[in-house]
């Protein structure tokens, strides 16, 4: 196979092709053999007669070749040959994120949440110093990446984290005047600022990284859509709902981190990149989670076990395939490797040329490393699902004495043995790192129980084992409980606080009996004593007021079971909640539907008439309603018989008790249709995984 020469450097392999560059795996020769692997990206024929796309494009590629940090990808070199614009940049040895999760939940390993966290916190790291970048003057630069995704975040197999394409992103974003689709399959990971033509900043990245970090611990897609302008719709709304809510395994106390990040309003969103950071390791640490970058490199090395087995016995560098053209075993979830052998050649199988496994390292101290991007705009079609992690469950073992939490241990060795295998103690060193990941995992996935606590009157706080859960008021399920022994006390105000301790099974559903609350009692003066509730319960968000009308008018309506008067007739609700809506008429058919009410508005329903009914017939029974949880990966739109539900991820749904088809449409994959049973006043789970 001939090699093609451009520039400085021979193009070995194509990696991907995306809407803006083709990017290449090349190699750069010099004086007494020197040699170095590194990656070319060259800009597309047809970018490359924008007079303006090429000016903003060199400006910014300027500024990216002035990042020198651990966590950016380096730009070594800008040039151009035969009319057409080119960057050489730092090849590394690695994955990017995205990949990293379609692996990890192919293995039935998915990444663990301390390490997502890892991810993020390093991601932010690069993030924060492109912010902060001033030039030789000292003058700010307001260095924006614009294009953060799973796609542009790489992790190595050294547990290293680098944030790529700088430079180029913004250029991106101008080149869509006069270039439709360039940025098609990123609308998801916008800013609403972004996405509604605003002007942005450093704020709109963070917004960005938080998308990745919510998609990564929850297994589902925040804004991805059936196409673009729903996906910006989504984008443009913001209505995100607590991570915890859909993967019941994330501890109450990570959703703030998360919600703050992806806040509607930049200025209620993290200011700089390194608060965002913080906030992540702050929880890291207070918790004790295995988190550093050695415990990352351990999951990498596991995950990818047999392409560095490979690497290492055969003495090569396996390049994964990412051409557009996939063969049936890449569809299957199978790798496809191609080797590079010393000569630059694509080697055969069988015989190959030695090339020395460990990392070259040049003039500056930067490591000659391996990487591989996929095409822009590809869609994540995969979707894992996310340890539990109550207070109990979610506690792990600190991390390893040798860890710095930041760059883990370096160990430098010139000992290999003939066929490139790796030392016992770098073995060691894996398997005991690999250890306090396991540990995390196997910790996170013991047996639980549902817990359904109830009181009379409800809407009570719960304090369960010293602590106010401040979305739980009575009646309400917590799910998933390790077994044992905890306390649990109801504070409601004009009552008496209610205290006890319950035994929790080691699963099933654990419905207590409905604790009845006593009146606070009065003193002579006939002022109620003070009752202690805790800390202040989450304030419910207000109330909107829904109208309904009949046809004809006269109609009693009943909500959720209860009277709210005649037609036309006003009630109020919460947000985003779905009501059971009755309507009764003499001579006319019982109307009865559920539908989700997001904001003030009205209805009106024609009702139609009643034939004559013949005698001694039984009134229909009173419906009942039940509710519904949908995990579902990455997502779908959801329709269980006549209800249509939305796009996922949503809060839970209540639906009239019964039997239902539900059906779950998402255009990457083929249809799925599953048997749902809503039984009256329970909550059922349903998972579906595309």
């Amino acid at each position: 196979m001939s090699i093609e020469t451009y520039g400085d450097y021979q193009l070995l392999k194509k990696l991907a092709t995306g809407g803006m560059a083709q990017i290449f795996l090349a190699r750069q020769q010099g004086m007494e053999g020197f040699e170095k692997f590194l990656v070319v990206k060259r800009i597309l024929p047809h970018l490359a007669e924008n007079d303006d796309f090429i000016k903003m494009f060199l400006d910014e590629a300027r500024i990216a070749a002035r990042l020198n940090h651990p966590n950016i990808v380096q730009i070594f070199n800008l040039g151009a040959q035969d009319d057409s614009y080119f960057i050489a940049m730092e090849f590394i040895h690695g994955e990017d994120v995205r990949r990293v999760w379609k692996r990890a939940d192919s293995k039935n390993k998915p990444i663990p949440v301390p390490l997502v966290a890892r991810i993020i916190m390093d991601a932010c790291g690069g993030l924060d110093y492109a912010h902060k970048k001033v030039d030789s003057q000292g003058k700010p630069l307001n260095i924006v990446h614009r294009d953060i995704s799973p796609q542009n975040i790489l992790v190595t197999f050294e547990g290293g984290v680098k944030v790529v394409d700088f430079g180029i992103a913004k250029a991106a974003d101008q080149a869509t005047v006069t270039k439709s689709g360039v940025l098609k399959g990123k609308y998801s990971y916008m800013s609403p600022e972004q996405a509604s033509g605003l002007k942005i900043d450093r704020r709109s990245d963070i917004f960005a990284l938080g998308v990745v970090l919510y998609e990564l611990t929850t297994g589902t897609r925040l804004f991805k859509r059936t196409n673009d302008i729903q996906t910006l719709n989504a984008v443009t709304e913001c209505v995100v709902v607590p991570p915890s809510e859909i993967n019941e395994r994330l501890p109450k106390d990570f959703d703030p981190i998360v919600m703050k990040a992806l806040a509607k309003r930049p200025e209620d969103r993290y200011q700089e990149a390194i608060a965002f950071q913080a906030a992540l390791e702050n929880w890291v640490l207070q918790n004790k989670f295995p988190s550093s970058s050695v415990q990352l490199a351990a999951f990498m090395q596991d995950i990818y076990a047999e392409r560095l087995a490979q690497e290492a016995e055969e003495g090569r560098i396996l390049i994964e395939g990412l051409d557009a053209s996939k063969n049936e075993a890449s569809k299957n979830g199978e790798e496809r490797a191609t080797p590079i052998s010393k000569a630059g050649r694509l080697a055969p199988t069988a015989s190959l040329k030695a090339i020395d496994p460990r990392p070259r390292v040049d003039d500056d101290n930067q490591e000659a490393t391996i990487a591989q991007r996929p095409a822009r705009g590809g869609s994540v079609s995969g979707a894992i699902s996310k340890p539990r992690t109550s207070d109990r469950a979610l506690a792990a073992p600190p991390p390893l004495a040798l860890d710095d939490d930041r760059g883990g241990a370096t160990v430098t060795s010139t000992e290999t043995r003939a066929g490139g295998k790796p030392l016992v103690w770098v073995a060691a060193l894996a398997v005991v790192s690999g250890l306090a990941v396991s540990a995390w995992m196997v910790i996170a996935n013991a047996p639980r129980a549902e817990v359904v606590v109830a009181s009379e009157p409800s809407n009570a706080a719960v304090r369960f084992d010293g602590r106010l859960l401040a979305s739980c008021t009575t009646p309400c399920t917590l799910p998933e409980v390790q077994a044992g022994e905890y306390s649990l006390s109801l504070t409601r105000a004009g009552y008496q606080e209610l205290k006890t301790r319950i035994e929790i099974p080691a699963r099933g559903r654990v419905r207590l009996p409905a604790f009845t609350l006593q009146p606070a009692v009065k003193d002579p003066v006939g002022v109620s004593p003070e009752v202690d509730a805790g800390p202040a319960v989450a304030v419910a968000p207000q109330p909107v007021t829904f109208s309904v009308k009949s046809n004809p008018p006269g109609a009693q309506l009943l909500v959720d079971g209860k009277s709210r008067g005649v037609t036309p007739a006003s009630f109020e609700v919460t947000p985003g909640t779905v009501v059971g809506v009755s309507l009764k008429l003499p001579g006319y058919r019982e109307f009865s539907d559920s539908f989700q009410i997001s904001e003030p508005g009205e209805r009106t329903i024609s009702l139609e008439k009643r034939e004559p009914a013949a005698t001694h017939v039984n009134p229909p029974p009173k419906k009942e309603f039940g509710m519904v949880r949908f995990i579902v990966k990455p997502w779908a739109s959801v329709q269980c018989g006549a209800f249509k539900l939305g796009d996922t991820p949503f809060a839970d749904k209540q639906l009239p008790a019964g039997s239902y088809e539900c059906t779950f449409s998402n255009p990457e994959f083929p249809e799925k249709k599953q048997a749902v049973v809503v039984k009256p006043n329970e909550t059922i789970r349903v998972s579906v995984n595309f």
